[in-house]
């Protein structure tokens, strides 16, 4: 079983370097690093490694983790010889037998797993918890970010979900080569992994949550103030999903209303109030007029 690693990168260096450390422990035929135009020495730190399974693209611009994870992915489809690709930040770490553990669990109808992903205390990571179902259309299933409650799922227990994010995603490799052109780059931040996910779950493709496969995700405890910019991908790109999805978006208008509402909650509370606010302004306003790429 030949398995690549896809890994996406921009000025975490630091990160970068624990991330690479736990990857090449594993026993992957390929380890590609996608570099975002990086200015605080990835480059030339990446030039003093010396791994014949590394290989490295250094893009010219920050396109993001959505563009990152999208030309990686464009490279990967190319080589033949490879069967699984497994796709992580640069802030999270594969245990070092993901591949015995996932040739212990690999089996017919799934070609795509999504990994359990824990916190440095163990905590599981609700940003990466995948739904169960997509679209969400239920009153509970809109309310639960807003009551602290987890997604409808056991995170100990296997299941067959809707979605996935970009953390410990391990894709089959014919199914990369044919839609990796569906992982949207003019989202820049957000939810590309999710509405790739849905592309995918639409075709038919099954996706199963496998907690026997643990990643570590070097994030905050107690997450902090979020930065104005990112708000602003959050709102423009949950709006996007409208027009991305015309058929059947994955999120209702009220599910989104409500999630605004969440994010301008957080806004208020922020210490930077004023260029929170005005960044939730331009979120909303890009998505209803359907304007994508990098806007901070």
């Amino acid at each position: 079983m030949a398995i690549a690693a896809l890994i996406v990168t921009c000025n975490r260096l630091d990160k970068l370097k624990a991330c690479w450390a736990a990857s090449a422990r594993v026993g992957f035929k390929r380890i590609v690093i996608v570099d975002n135009a990086s200015d605080d020495g990835t480059a030339a730190w990446l030039a003093t490694l010396d791994d014949p399974r590394l290989q490295i693209l250094t893009l010219p611009a920050n396109i993001g983790g959505a563009g990152g994870f999208r030309q990686g992915a464009h490279h990967l489809a190319a080589q033949r010889d490879i069967d699984w690709v497994v796709f992580h930040d640069d802030d999270a770490a594969p245990p070092i037998d993901l591949i015995e553990r996932f040739a212990a669990i690999q089996a017919a109808p799934w070609q795509a797993y999504c990994c359990k992903v824990v916190d440095a205390r163990g905590v599981p990571c609700r940003m990466n918890l995948p739904y169960v179902t997509l679209p969400q259309s239920t009153l509970g299933d809109i309310l639960a970010p807003f009551v602290g409650r987890l997604p409808r799922l056991d995170p100990s227990r296997a299941a067959t979900v809707g979605s996935f994010s970009f953390v410990g995603l391990i894709l089959d490799h014919d199914v990369l080569r044919r839609t990796h052109d569906a992982i949207d780059d003019s989202l820049f931040l957000y939810f590309d992994d999710l509405y790739y996910a849905y592309d995918l779950t639409r075709q038919g493709i099954r996706i199963r949550y496998s907690p026997e496969i643990v990643f570590t995700h070097d994030v905050p405890a107690t997450p902090g103030a979020m930065p104005p910019w990112k708000i602003y991908y959050l709102v423009r790109n949950l709006i996007l999903s409208r027009r991305r999805f015309r058929a059947a978006p994955p999120y209702s208008v009220p599910s989104i209303l409500l999630r605004i509402a969440r994010y301008a909650l957080a806004a208020i509370r922020q210490p930077a109030r004023r260029a929170a606010l005005h960044y939730l302004y331009r979120g909303v306003r890009d998505g209803v007029q359907g304007r994508t790429g990098r806007r901070h």
